[in-house]
């Protein structure tokens, strides 16, 4: 039972997060969904940072990577807005946004996720 009340809270925290920091972003850049773009970054980020570090210490609590990871990183990133608003993107003819768009989440979110199992590594040898 506990497992599910910490995905609930993280799954919480996670869409509070996620509407707070994407409308922050859509008042400061244009009407392009760059809310979406960087909080799915930030996600695959911070998803790689946690889960390289389960990697390196597979005994750290399992309840804290299900608020994190499961319930938190669930909640805030988002796939399904970020098809819905690539949908939109091509529906209008907006070819060249829609494939920077697309292009952007999925390299940059390998990226940055890579990025964060290797900034694992490097905190697992401290």
């Amino acid at each position: 039972m506990e497992k599910y009340i910490a995905v609930a809270i993280g799954g919480a925290v996670g869409a509070l997060c996620r509407m707070a920091l994407g409308e922050w972003v859509m008042t400061k850049v244009s009407s392009f969904p760059y809310g979406t773009v960087v909080v799915n970054l930030i996600g695959c980020l911070i998803i790689g940072l946690v889960l390289g570090l389960y990697m390196q210490k597979p005994d750290l609590s399992q309840l804290a990577r299900f608020f994190l990871v499961v319930g938190g990183l669930g909640a805030f990133t988002t796939f399904s807005t970020f098809a819905f608003e690539m949908l939109q993107l091509m529906m209008t003819e907006s070819y060249v946004q829609a494939l920077f768009y697309g292009s952007v989440q999925v390299v940059g979110g390998l990226i940055l996720c890579w990025i964060g199992v290797l900034l694992a590594r490097i905190l697992g040898a401290i």
